[in-house]
């Protein structure tokens, strides 16, 4: 299994340079471990391109009808007292969005609860550098 970051799941949604590598990814190994937010923060993503006008509203319609097909499929990293103490001692330790610290947050507890070798995919330089600090394998596309 790997845990995918928001930066990850998005090329899933909506054509990008990185989408290619993200389906090689996904038919080596299907199973998709996402924080608890990674929905809304898609959905943020496609509204995002729909307001800037890089979306139309067919567009947009159909991301979001792509986001909920996939949804249905993830295993999620649920919010727990203990989950979001280690969000906190991550903002802490690293310059990471308060955002980007849950991501962290919720696949170093995933590997910890019986996946060590936990892969985080993730596109985001500034969050591939922290989880690397915190012991996770990263897979990041060069694009």
């Amino acid at each position: 299994m790997r845990f995918w970051d928001t930066s990850a799941l998005v090329p899933m949604i909506v054509a990008e340079p990185a989408s290619e590598f993200v389906g090689r990814l996904l038919q080596t190994d299907p199973e998709v471990i996402v924080a608890w937010t990674a929905a809304i923060e898609c959905a943020s993503a496609c509204a995002r391109r729909h307001r800037e006008g890089t979306a139309s509203d067919n567009d947009l319609a159909a991301a979001l009808g792509r986001l909920r097909e996939l949804r249905g499929h993830w295993h999620i990293a649920e919010p727990t007292p203990a989950l979001a103490a280690l969000a906190e001692r991550v903002v802490v330790r690293h310059a990471l969005r308060a955002g980007d610290a849950i991501q962290l947050a919720s696949a170093i507890a995933a590997a910890g609860a019986g996946d060590p070798a936990l892969e985080f995919v993730c596109f985001d330089k500034r969050l591939n550098l922290a989880a690397i600090a915190e012991g996770l394998r990263v897979v990041s596309a060069d694009l």
